[in-house]
């Protein structure tokens, strides 16, 4: 289909022109915002615990928490819908743009949300108020940084932009929430960040947002959404007698939304048994200081963002499947066998070193994830296809760390507990990956 090419004898397919990196350059920042106000919470949960679900068992307190993250969640599919129809009818930066600035201002405004000593028990209800409306905005913004980004560039680019766009974008978002949390200790001090300075990483979210609208103002529009838009003038210029969400849901599709979905979730689960849930482990299970829990973050996901692009570029050489593949056994070994060795309490170094190679092997898993979703779903149904499968897959992996933390019984169970959560998901996704079909090249194709 002519509406998914760059037309015309100028196009450079091994080159990337200015406004192929602006398109990749605001799809990373896009999902890193979105990453950055979904994960936050995460990051902070003792805090937040403490603030708004006191308990005299820390694992119900952090139970609670992870549940107020798992809100978000929930609803983000609606977001995806509503967003990704405007994407799919409006434009990608449409609805990038007021996803993104949504998203930014509701989780800002959870900082300034006074705790439970304060105001009672209206607190977590608010703070629950927030993640909703934070989690429909949050849907918006996968419906717009995956397919502007992947329509935009030359097909020779795109595995490795769903790759920096899934790792780059997601472990940018850690190393700022981390970054944030040791220059803040270092300031206040770990008494005065703890009463409050944690609050400040919310409200952080906002100059995410701003940073990110000033960039999609000088990025160009996706040339298939605007072909698809060119060739319905031609026919006439009638609006579609079926909107997206419709089509999403009837025979022709909803059986494949459906198994996307469930790819989905199988893959992006051990993004949240690791990276996820790894604040809590090193912290509360492992007995890490903030600042050791935080730098071992960084360096995880500084990682995992490499692996990521090069696992998504290979994509591009060797096909989707055989990088799900090739990832997926190595997750499969890899994240449970390692955390036993975790379980153990070696040295600090010993730590690092099995977090970085867990949460690398996530970074794996889905670097293709994204390029592969798009090219299942033509344009006109792109943005909500992508959104809402993705949405529902990451909704469900997302509820892990509540599931994970619920069913322990205590934190010395939670290690054990994600292991075998952890095998039994990924051996989910190897039966799943091995019943798809081969994706790669078919947004030219088509």
């Amino acid at each position: 289909m002519a509406s998914e090419l760059k037309s015309g004898p100028a196009v450079q397919e091994d080159r990337l022109s200015s406004s192929d990196w602006k398109a990749l350059g605001v799809a990373v920042v896009g999902w890193s915002v979105d990453m950055y106000d979904l994960l936050v919470i995460l990051h902070v949960a003792s805090y937040v615990s403490e603030s708004f679900f006191p308990s005299d068992s820390p694992l119900l307190s952090l139970t609670a928490t992870y549940a107020a993250f798992a809100v978000s969640l929930v609803v983000r599919p609606v977001g995806a819908l509503v967003f990704g129809s405007l994407a799919d009818r409006a434009g990608r930066r449409r609805a990038m743009t007021i996803s993104v600035l949504g998203a930014g201002a509701f989780t800002a405004a959870m900082g300034f949300l006074p705790g439970i000593g304060v105001i009672g028990v209206v607190a977590p209800v608010l703070l629950l108020v927030l993640r909703v409306v934070q989690g429909l905005f949050v849907g918006g913004i996968t419906a717009s940084t995956h397919t502007l980004a992947t329509e935009s560039l030359p097909e020779r680019w795109r595995g490795m932009a769903a790759g920096l766009i899934k790792g780059g974008g997601g472990s940018l978002a850690v190393v700022v929430i981390n970054l944030l949390v040791i220059v803040l200790i270092a300031v206040l001090g770990q008494e005065e960040f703890a009463a409050w300075g944690w609050r400040a990483l919310f409200v952080f979210a906002l100059v995410g947002s701003l940073g990110n609208y000033l960039v999609l103002r000088h990025v160009e529009e996706s040339p298939a959404w605007l072909a698809r838009q060119a060739g319905s003038g031609a026919s006439g210029g009638r609006e579609p007698t079926v909107t997206p969400v419709r089509a999403l849901f009837s025979a022709r599709w909803r059986k494949l939304v459906m198994v996307t979905a469930a790819i989905v979730f199988t893959a992006s689960a051990p993004y949240y048994l690791t990276t996820g849930i790894l604040p809590t482990v090193y912290k509360q299970v492992l007995g890490l200081s903030q600042d050791a829990a935080s730098t071992f973050l960084i360096i995880n996901v500084s990682l995992s963002a490499a692996i990521a692009a090069v696992c998504g570029h290979a994509s591009q050489r060797v096909g989707r499947r055989r990088v799900f593949l090739a990832s997926g056994v190595a997750c499969l070994v890899l994240i449970p066998g390692l955390y036993l060795v975790m379980q153990a309490r070696p040295a600090e170094w010993v730590l690092l070193v099995c977090g970085a190679v867990m949460v690398m092997a996530s970074g794996a898993i889905s670097a293709p994830l994204i390029i592969f979703v798009n090219e299942l779903f033509p344009t006109e149904i792109r943005s909500t296809a992508t959104a809402f499968s993705w949405s529902v897959g990451y909704g469900l992996s997302g509820l892990l760390p509540t599931v994970i933390t619920g069913v322990s019984g205590g934190l010395d169970a939670v290690i054990p507990v994600l292991a075998v959560s952890a095998a039994v998901i990924t051996l989910g996704f190897l039966v799943l990956v091995l019943r798809a079909e081969e994706t790669r090249g078919a947004l030219s194709a088509a």
